[in-house]
């Protein structure tokens, strides 16, 4: 499938960082690192002008108001919110109320969907939507939270997604947040001598790596996915760097040696369990969170005892991994 292209970015993929920077249109973000404040009405209808779009911390993560997603948007508007999204890695959008097919449509503003791998996590009336549900099952038939490490999705694949999309339909009245690191931020906090040295290290991502050798679900045995993946990517829509890792995935290293590589592993891993680098999103009914997975490490917390928990996920079609030089790898193993 053709690659998403917006023609605000103004990207050359082969173009140095430096000069990969998002080109400013004429919607311009509003600067508030403090935290959220402003109108936060409900404004019916898709114009740019009822767009209201906040920081929700330094660095990364904002949200949008004054949007009913259920109305035709029009291009401005899914202009402002993909650049929002590519700027800032979390985007929230607040007071929603979509059905699957709603969710779908929506989804389209940040490229093209892709379908739930397990038939069981589809929603039976729109396959291309996938749930999250406190009455999920593993393999053992016990009850799972799933996602509850540090992670980013599929990253096993050779183009693993872009965005992971969802959609808060049940909740429960405490517990449940989601967090995200920015590992644009993490990279950024590290050593020139560091930086130099993790541009050159690749990773084999696997689905049964030596640290996470969970067996393969029922619907997939027999296929086995190995890619290697540079530690550090480059983001195409906005030229900046990112660690780009998954504990449980990753399996071998090309660069350094296996004992140095899970030692570096385990010093980012540090580094996103730290508030500087963390924005912890408490849900509120109809929220839509969409995040960058080129960019952002997340997890769930199943920390709402037996309360019942539902959400609709989307995930994103993604793009050829680009190195810290803007090069394309997707070697598989």
């Amino acid at each position: 499938m053709a690659e998403r292209r917006h023609g605000y970015l103004g990207q050359s993929l082969g173009a140095s960082p430096s000069d990969n920077r998002l080109r400013r249109s004429a919607f311009s973000l509003p600067r508030n690192d403090s935290g959220r404040s402003g109108d936060r009405s409900r404004r019916a209808g898709g114009s740019l002008m009822s767009l209201n779009i906040q920081h929700l911390r330094d660095g990364f993560a904002s949200e949008a108001t004054g949007i009913d997603l259920r109305q035709s948007q029009d291009d401005a508007t899914k202009e402002a919110l993909y650049k929002t999204f590519a700027e800032r890695s979390v985007l929230v959008i607040r007071d929603q109320k979509l059905d699957p097919a709603e969710f779908l449509d929506v989804s389209r503003i940040f490229g093209s969907p892709m379908l739930q791998s397990l038939e069981q996590f589809r929603v039976p009336e729109c396959p291309m939507v996938g749930f999250i549900s406190s009455r999920d099952k593993g393999t053992s038939g016990k009850k799972i939270t799933r996602g509850s490490n540090w992670h980013t999705d599929h990253s096993h694949t050779e183009t693993p997604p872009r965005a992971t999309i969802l959609h808060a339909v049940t909740l429960p009245s405490q517990g449940g947040d989601t967090q995200f690191a920015s590992m644009h931020l993490i990279y950024d906090a590290l050593s020139k001598e560091q930086q130099t040295l993790m541009d050159q290290i690749n990773c084999l991502h696997i689905w049964m790596s030596r640290r996470c050798p969970r067996p393969m679900p029922p619907a997939e045995d027999g296929f086995d996915p190995r890619y290697w993946h540079p530690l550090v990517r480059t983001n195409p829509d906005t030229g900046r760097k990112a660690i780009y890792m998954n504990t449980a995935r990753i399996d071998e290293f090309q660069g350094v040696d296996l004992e140095e590589g899970f030692d570096m592993l385990d010093l980012l891993m540090d580094m996103a369990d730290k508030p500087d680098f963390e924005y912890r999103h408490k849900w509120e009914d109809g929220d839509v969170v969409i995040w960058d997975n080129r960019a952002i490490l997340h997890q769930a917390n199943g920390d709402y005892g037996d309360e019942y928990r539902y959400l609709y996920r989307i995930i994103i079609e993604g793009e050829p991994v680009l190195n810290a030089n803007g090069e394309k790898l997707g070697e598989a193993a």
